[in-house]
């Protein structure tokens, strides 16, 4: 047991050396390193009749200097190499390639027998070369030297075993040349160092060179067995067939794969005219005469109909037989034709699929883009009456999309498209241009007509949609141009239906919209308005004021809301009414929401530190994701508490990408920020928020503000909001405070915050130390 024990560990400690040594020849397939072991096995042979003939010619010259005992020694110790070596390659010719282990564990064996091998000859040379006379000193250096090549050849399938196998066979000549002490010694050493190299590269050479061999090979037979593989598929599974007939199409041993294709019997084709199979159109004329005057035919395109479907062949065929027509005697055909017939029934409806695809929307079947803008170029081409173009967008659909979702919107969308098509005549056109952008074509138009298709379009469309068992109610905006009073080309009757359609829904929406001149002149003022603002934004012309926040109970100014302004050199100062709306259709803000966050924080340094900061939240900041980023970042340069800041949203932020939105709104929030839903009650669903989404704040919208003091309605409407606020442990502010009778029915009904111009309009921030104290209520100001 012991002995076996001691076995296993000395294996286990040759197995690592030779693992590092030959560490690069895992890097090689598994397939690759058995064909290495493959040709390996096969030189074993030859390798040890040159090792017998070596180790006999070394006893034959030395065996008197040698002692009896070193020669036992020797004979056992490279007899046991020699027999593992036998035994390794016996199992070599009996492996199999499936078996990865025991190819990775063979050729670990052979590079740690090597390692045996080289130190046997090396320490045997360097014996030999201290008992040798001069005369005899060179046998032992062309020993040496034969048994380094020696073992380049046998392993030189194995690099890792044949560079472990020279290197130690190297130091051993080396040393024993070096034990000389001599001039000579020295330099026939240097020699052999340089004969070292030599082999060296040899090995490395050869090992590239077999293995890329065997790659090629392995390459090579994938490849063919690919070509073997696809071949094979195409003989089972290929559609096509031969076909022979004669110039009057008469069939002529029609195949089996034909009559399947045919869905009739084989012998009802025999001798039957193939022309009766085919459709009577066009293409099948064509073939029928390039047949009777004997030309041949290259992939012809023929349809037919098979059991009331519409299939197509490509025929593609050649005279192979030629009668003279002169020989009056001759009772047989004049042509022969001879070809192939492909069925392109799959390719040809797949044609068709995609074609239609790229002109028609694939939701509703309606013209697309592409298509109606064909459409509108051809009839107006070929129109010499008015044409009206119709630009449709639908109100509301965005909220049903986010909503209901999508599946809902989906079916919304098919069921408006059937509505448009009953309210036009035949000639008409309507396309989905995209998202919930229609367009229509009215053909011999006058403003008289589209205004009425118009109207109809709008109370078709206002009629509530009964959708899985929802009723939804959405609006239209129409914007309408006439050519050619509106435009003369597609592009500017384009241009003039879309500015319209912009005006309308400018204007309060639901409604349609005639182009006017001055239309495009509102345009340009929006896109210089643009650029306005994006050169405002490097040269610092916005600025930020602030409204004070009042704590009704203390009767305290707590904070202030941050509300930009523009200071424009030529324009004056622009309200945010003014250019928010272009800011956010054009994203500009997001940069100018930014850049209001970093200001407003860095503001607050100024500020006691019992002030809170509110700052509202675009929908379009809500999607940014440089948004969470900047608030942090300001926060680490400030030294600000987040609870000191409390971030404005409104419900048209949480509509638009809900799910996104709440994520994000829990990010804040985690990072301590607090969050106020602004405008409340003048949403789409208020209640549905502050369930699923815990709020600090709820602020009252002043359209129930304005009223308070003279309408029920509105009163009542305040006290439920701020009973259920109460309710949940949210804090109500009301804005728009202008009266004293509203601030003591809000403070009454439990209203905890309030702003407005009862208090104080916005300010900038050096004002803020400046704002008049109410002479019946304390406001605390910045000091």
């Amino acid at each position: 047991m012991k002995t076996r024990f001691n076995s296993k560990i000395v294996e286990k400690i040759w197995l690592k050396i030779a693992n590092i040594i030959s560490l690069n020849s895992y890097l090689l397939k598994d397939d690759i390193k058995y064909n290495l072991l493959k040709d390996h096995g096969r030189g074993i042979f030859v390798s040890l009749i040159g090792n017998l003939i070596n180790i006999i010619g070394l006893l034959y010259i030395f065996y008197n200097q040698i002692g009896p005992t070193y020669i036992l020694v020797g004979i056992i110790s490279i007899s046991a190499i020699l027999l593992r070596r036998v035994y390794l390659g016996k199992i070599i010719r009996s492996l199999s390639v499936t078996n990865i282990a025991a190819v990775q564990n063979i050729w670990d064996r052979v590079c740690y027998n090597s390692i045996f091998y080289g130190i046997w000859w090396a320490s045997t040379l360097f014996f030999i070369m201290q008992i040798a006379q001069s005369t005899q000193q060179l046998i032992v250096i062309a020993a040496g030297a034969g048994m380094m090549s020696g073992c380049t050849i046998a392993y030189r399938t194995i690099a890792p075993a044949a560079k472990i196998t020279l290197t130690l066979m190297s130091i051993g000549c080396l040393a024993a040349l070096l034990s000389l002490n001599s001039a000579v010694a020295d330099a026939t050493a240097l020699l052999l160092g340089s004969y070292y190299l030599v082999l060296l590269r040899h090995i490395i050479g050869t090992s590239s060179d077999i293995i890329t061999r065997l790659k090629r090979e392995h390459e090579l037979k994938v490849s063919a067995d690919t070509i073997n593989m696809l071949l094979t598929d195409f003989t089972e599974q290929g559609s096509d067939w031969l076909l022979e007939f004669n110039e009057s199409g008469h069939l002529i041993n029609p195949c089996n794969r034909m009559a399947e294709a045919c869905l009739r019997p084989i012998e009802t084709l025999d001798d039957s005219n193939i022309f009766d199979i085919f459709d009577k159109d066009e293409q099948s004329k064509d073939l029928k005469n390039h047949i009777s005057l004997g030309h041949s035919v290259n992939k012809h395109i023929i349809s037919l109909t098979i059991d009331n479907e519409q299939h197509w062949w490509s025929i593609s065929a050649r005279v192979s037989k030629y009668q003279n027509a002169n020989d009056s005697n001759s009772s047989e055909s004049r042509f022969l034709y001879r070809g192939v017939v492909s069925d392109i029934t799959a390719h040809r409806q797949a044609e068709e699929k995609v074609n239609h695809m790229a002109h028609f929307d694939a939701l509703t079947d309606l013209p697309n883009r592409f298509q109606f803008n064909q459409n509108l170029n051809i009839a107006m081409q070929s129109n010499t009456t008015k044409l009206g173009l119709m630009y449709l967008d639908l109100d509301n659909f965005k909220a049903i999309n986010d909503t209901l979702g999508h599946p809902i919107g989906d079916k919304l969308l098919q069921s408006v498209s059937k509505r448009l098509q009953a309210c036009l005549q035949n000639q008409d056109i309507v396309a989905r241009l995209g998202g919930d952008e229609f367009a229509i074509i009215i053909q011999n138009s006058s403003e008289k007509i589209c205004k009425s298709i118009a109207e109809r379009i709008i109370s078709v469309l206002s009629t509530p949609f009964q959708i899985d068992g929802h009723d939804i109610i959405i609006g239209c905006s129409i914007g309408l141009a006439i050519a050619p009073e509106d435009g003369i080309t597609p592009e500017i009757l384009l241009r003039n239906s879309d500015l319209a359609l912009y005006s309308a829904k400018s204007n309060g929406r639901n409604r349609s919209v005639r182009y006017i001149a001055g239309m495009d002149e509102s345009a340009h003022n929006r896109r210089m308005l643009e650029m306005d603002m994006r050169v405002a934004l490097a040269n610092n012309e916005m600025i930020l004021h602030y409204q004070p926040i009042v704590d009704l109970i203390k009767e305290e100014t707590i904070g202030y809301e941050a509300l930009i302004r523009w200071n424009n050199p030529e324009r004056g100062t622009v309200m945010p009414d003014q250019f928010i709306p272009v800011a956010e259709e054009t994203g500009l803000i997001v940069q100018l929401g930014e850049w209001a966050i970093r200001k407003a924080i860095d503001d607050m340094r100024q500020w006691p530190d019992t002030f809170h900061l509110s700052i509202n939240l675009s929908p379009a900041q809500m999607r940014s994701p440089s948004l969470i980023a900047t608030i942090v970042n300001m926060l680490a340069n400030t030294g600000i508490s987040a609870d000191r800041i409390c971030l404005e949203i409104t419900e048209t932020a949480l509509m638009q990408d809900s799910e996104a939105n709440l994520a994000t709104l829990h990010k804040l929030r985690e990072l301590g920020l607090k969050i106020a839903l602004d405008d409340f009650g003048t949403g789409y669903s208020s209640l549905n928020y502050l369930r699923s989404f815990p709020l600090d704040k709820i602020k009252i919208d002043r359209c129930f503000v304005d009223e308070i003091d003279s309408s029920e309605d509105c009163q009542a409407i305040i006290k439920s909001i701020v009973d259920l606020a109460n309710t949940l442990g949210i804090v109500t502010a009301a804005e728009g405070v202008e009266r004293d009778e509203q601030i003591q029915y809000l403070r009454d009904k439990g209203c905890v915050e309030a702003q407005g111009y009862l208090y104080s309009k916005a300010v900038p921030q050096n004002q803020l130390s400046n704002l008049t104290q109410r002479s019946d209520i304390e406001v605390d100001t910045l000091v």
